[in-house]
């Protein structure tokens, strides 16, 4: 069994993080031992259900920015209080705190405050869902580059706080956590994924106690995109389920609950449990990137498979907190599902969407529903949906017009995303008789069943390993602006255009981003290596697309046309500017219908991706998961880059993996986490890393190293790797350049492709720069 290394000071408040395999025993039993929720009905819990009880809704004017070229005007708005929350961030540093963070923060606060902890000591990993992320901060970041030609002092801190991982940081900071924080963003799924990957974790052994939720802000790219889709109800009320019903509205909060296995809470002693996390399931809706299948079919699958994990059945649930947007199409879709999946219980089950008194939240409203379904079950009463004249002749349920008093042991919550994500959450009163879980493998091995890759270096696996062996030159271009003059030099390694007939001709493809023609190709690659047919039913595969900055090209084309005709900004662009796009493209492409996420993340989050492919496979979840990282670039990039180094190369590209356990590819391991919140802590958990087991294990293997050619930068990884002059090592970063959520897994690639072609271990160390580091080891199986 891997040896853990400590990973933090003693005096550190350290987490637990199983990367391999289970030191803990996989818990039958989640609780849910702490919740903490914002929204605008209120701070927290208290809050929040005395608007519930006097049927209160929230919906303002917005003044945070213009929205006077807007059909709709108003939104559900948090009221943050004045006092200053984050005391551990240094002031000149404070106006990067986005909104929405701040709002987790509180969230955070109360939530450990319910489950009687201290702190997050004790807490083994983070998992947050967001949309939009700091997008305001981005937002400045974009404003700020067009209004002048030249480097503008503050820029490389808005490109570091527009990442939802330093936000987040920002929160551990506070407490002094060092441990894994995983960011979530399945558009407005991120939340209830959060929550369900958590407890996914927790029953495979791999964290023992996890903080998990969901967070979003009003952003002016965002409020102007569903403006623009002509999905915001005019009126600025929504009326979910009604029969008139014209629109949503957007909102805005945040909500996180503390996830513990049985045995962790009677560990510590932990106050009574606000409910069981009984179920959980999400699939893949095809039908549309925006648009919800009329039949619901994946709706269905989830609300049956979570209560099949549960085992509840249809009539014994009580209560449904419905997605229940409020536009025609989604409202429809959802209820014909619950009557599909409940058939005659469907008449006996409450139904409600508090959408309809504070707006859809995003990525908060999976996290924001499921603490709602918590207040139900503890105060036993049902939250109304609001603002209905007449309902819609497709809602089955019984449908809630005002608040009531009501027995509630069992709710279900439900959530669907832009990209076709679903997920459902299922919550039982503790110390309910549930049917009990499987149990997964006490060990297993991560295999490494299929390569691919597209870079600078061109389109194959082959490709990336030559050049990058043979280190040989790559041309460069200026990167130029599209907005816009500039005064300084910003290199670009672009990929090359893809070879005729590689990318398959699907229409969606015509007018997707680059970064998704590159997951595309690397993808296919992957899975032909694999033994998989390049042609849709891959069977049951699930999908996991990491990133940096995602669909960058699209998100400034679309907020330039927000900035300079905010009447004229395509509805076209918008929903190709989230985050999950690539992977929900690659989805339909393969007809995977199951368990498809995006993760946000420095380079080393690819790491991220792993551990939670593991727990895929090992729940059962999948049989094979194909694992992609990937970035695009563009000028806003190319000049981001050059404010880390004026010498520094911006570059794009992807690269997959298929994943499998016990097969006959190489096998993956990786270190635990080496979490870090400044410069001093990077240098230590670099240091332990390298010392570590993972790494000493095979000291002849050859490096895969994250240098940039550039010395001032590589300073640290060359003192830390004294032994790199002595065995081979290849730098494909500075042979590539630096692609952000690409790089990662071009090491992960080429490492692969090193043991392939020379039968012998190779190593890889994924540094990060925000606040994770990671080790990998690729040996033959």
């Amino acid at each position: 069994m891997l040896l853990l290394v400590k990973l933090s000071h003693p005096s550190r408040t350290s987490c637990r993080f199983y990367p391999r395999f289970f030191v803990v025993p996989p818990s039958p039993t989640i609780l849910v031992t702490g919740a903490g929720i914002v929204s605008p009905l209120g701070l927290n819990w208290r809050e929040n259900e005395a608007s519930f009880r006097v049927n209160r809704m929230n919906f303002t004017p917005v003044t945070s920015f213009d929205v006077s070229e807007r059909i709709a005007k108003t939104a559900a708005q948090v009221v943050l209080p004045e006092e200053r929350l984050f005391l551990r961030t240094p002031r000149r540093r404070e106006a990067l705190i986005d909104r929405g963070t701040k709002m987790l923060l509180l969230a955070v606060r109360e939530a450990l405050e319910m489950a009687k902890m201290p702190n997050l000591s004790g807490i083994d990993a983070i998992i947050i869902g967001t949309s939009a992320g700091a997008m305001s901060v981005g937002q400045d970041y974009f404003r700020t580059a067009i209004a002048s030609p030249n480097r503008v002092p503050g820029q490389l801190s808005r490109v570091e706080f527009y990442q939802p991982q330093k936000q987040i940081a920002a929160i551990a900071a506070e407490y002094d956590w060092h441990g894994p924080i995983l960011i979530v963003s399945n558009a407005c799924a991120s939340g209830a994924n959060a929550i369900g990957d958590a407890m996914a974790m927790i029953q495979t052994g791999r964290a023992r106690r996890v903080l998990a939720g969901g967070y979003d802000a009003l952003a002016e790219l965002v409020f102007a995109g569903f403006d623009t889709l002509r999905a915001l109800a005019p009126s600025g009320i929504p009326r979910p389920f009604d029969a008139a019903r014209d629109g949503l509205a957007l909102g805005e909060g945040a909500a996180v609950v503390v996830l513990e296995s049985a045995e962790a809470a009677a560990e510590r002693h932990a106050p009574e449990a606000l409910a069981t996390a009984a179920g959980y399931s999400t699939a893949t809706d095809l039908h549309h990137l925006t648009q919800p299948d009329p039949e619901g079919k994946a709706a269905i699958r989830t609300m049956r498979e979570a209560c099949a994990a549960a085992g509840v059945s249809p009539h014994e649930v009580d209560y449904i907190n419905s997605h229940g947007t409020g536009t025609p199409y989604n409202d429809v879709a959802e209820a014909s599902a619950i009557q599909a999946w409940a058939g005659e219980a469907a008449r006996g089950i409450a139904l409600s969407s508090t959408k309809s008194a504070m707006g859809h939240l995003l990525g908060g409203a999976g996290a924001v529903e499921a603490v709602i379904c918590l207040m139900a079950m503890r105060g036993q009463w049902l939250p109304a949906s609001l603002n209905v004249r007449e309902t819609d002749a497709s809602v089955q349920s019984d449908l809630v017009h005002t608040w009531r008093e009501a027995k509630v042991n069992v709710t279900l919550t439900n959530s669907f995303g832009f990209g076709g994500t679903n997920a459902t959450l299922v919550f039982a009163q503790p110390g309910a008789q549930l049917k009990p879980r499987p149990q997964p493998p006490l060990s297993s091995r991560l295999s490494i069943a299929g390569v691919g890759a597209v870079s600078p270096a061109g389109w194959g696996a082959q490709a990336l390993l030559q050049t990058v062996t043979r280190a040989s030159p790559l041309p460069v271009t200026q990167s130029q602006r599209t907005v816009g003059q500039r005064d300084w030099p910003c290199a670009l390694r672009t990929v090359p255009p893809a070879p005729a007939d590689l990318l398959p001709k699907f229409p969606r493809l015509r007018r997707a981003s680059a970064i998704t023609r590159f997951s595309m190709g690397a993808a296919l690659e992957a899975l032909s290596s694999a033994g998989f047919p390049k042609a849709a039913g891959a069977g049951r595969l699930g999908i996991i697309q990491c990133m940096f900055n995602g669909c960058v090209q699209f998100s400034g084309k679309f907020y330039h046309e927000v900035l300079e005709t905010p009447a004229l900004a395509s509805p076209l662009i918008f929903p190709e500017t989230v985050y999950n796009a690539p992977a929900s493209h690659i989805a339909a492409f393969l007809g995977v219908n199951g368990p498809v996420t995006t993760l946000i993340g420095e380079s080393s989050a690819i790491v991220e991706g792993i551990a939670m492919a593991q727990t895929w496979l090992e729940l059962g979840w999948v049989d094979h998961v194909l694992l992609i990282g990937a970035e695009e670039a563009d000028w806003v990039g190319a000049e981001a880059v050059t404010y880390y180094h004026p010498d520094m190369v911006a570059a794009e590209g992807a690269a997959a993996l298929v994943l499998a356990l016990n097969g006959s590819g190489p096998t993956l391991e990786h270190s635990p986490v080496g979490a870090f919140l400044n410069e001093t802590e990077h240098t230590e958990k670099l240091r332990e890393l390298i010392e570590g087991p993972l790494w000493t294990a095979d000291a002849s293997a050859p490096e895969i190293t994250a240098q940039t050619g550039i010395p001032l930068l590589d300073a640290l990884e060359k003192e830390l790797l004294p032994q790199a002059s002595k065995v081979q090592a290849l730098h494909p970063r500075a042979v590539l350049g630096e692609s952000m959520g690409a790089a990662g897994a071009l090491q992960l690639a080429l490492a692969a492709e090193v043991v392939r072609t020379t039968r012998s271990s190779a190593r890889a160390l994924l540094p990060g720069n925000l606040c994770s580091a990671y080790a990998v080891r690729v040996s033959p199986a």
